[in-house]
């Protein structure tokens, strides 16, 4: 009798922490609260071979995600992530040039209410031709962190947002 209850509590207790994770999860943008996405806006400056193709490989992995939605702007509310790439042998070592890249990221927040996008981290690496696949799904975890600790901000700005549409409406 006792383990059933202890394992009655454990399955009480997954359940509300489901349910706590669902009710948190940031959802943006009109399109987004409808599935329940967050809106991610990706900037790619990449002129090298190595930068695009980590640039195209992480936009597949936003867009391949259950929990991000790939957009062409930051419109809304969301979280942008900016890649600059310079080739990192071009014009220093002939022979090595389109086999690394510097990779600039930098991970901001947007939000319609504000006057521009917010700094949010930013990083420096050094990302090799053939490790292009494992650096955006670096890249992709530290967006959900990112995403996880501003979750409240997002739901702070939805709520604003679905309180002031009302009104907006009743206007036209």
């Amino acid at each position: 009798m006792q383990t059933v209850l202890k394992a009655s509590r454990f399955a009480i207790g997954i359940a509300s922490l489901a349910g706590a994770v669902l009710v948190f999860l940031p959802r943006t943008g009109t399109a987004a609260e409808a599935t329940g996405k967050v809106d991610i806006a990706v900037e790619c400056r990449c002129a090298d071979q190595v930068g695009q193709n980590l640039c195209s490989t992480f936009k597949k992995g936003v867009q391949d995600s259950s929990g991000y939605r790939l957009v062409d702007a930051a419109k809304g509310f969301g979280m942008s992530v900016h890649f600059s790439c310079v080739d990192l042998w071009q014009g220093i070592d002939s022979p090595l040039a389109g086999s690394m890249s510097a990779v600039s990221l930098v991970f901001t927040i947007y939000a319609d209410g504000l006057p521009g996008e917010v700094y949010e981290d930013s990083s420096v690496s050094r990302v090799g031709k053939n490790s292009t696949p494992e650096m955006s799904r670096k890249i992709l975890a530290a967006l959900g962190q990112l995403v996880s600790v501003n979750s409240s901000f997002f739901e702070r700005m939805r709520a604003t947002a679905q309180k002031s549409a009302p009104a907006s409406r009743s206007g036209q």
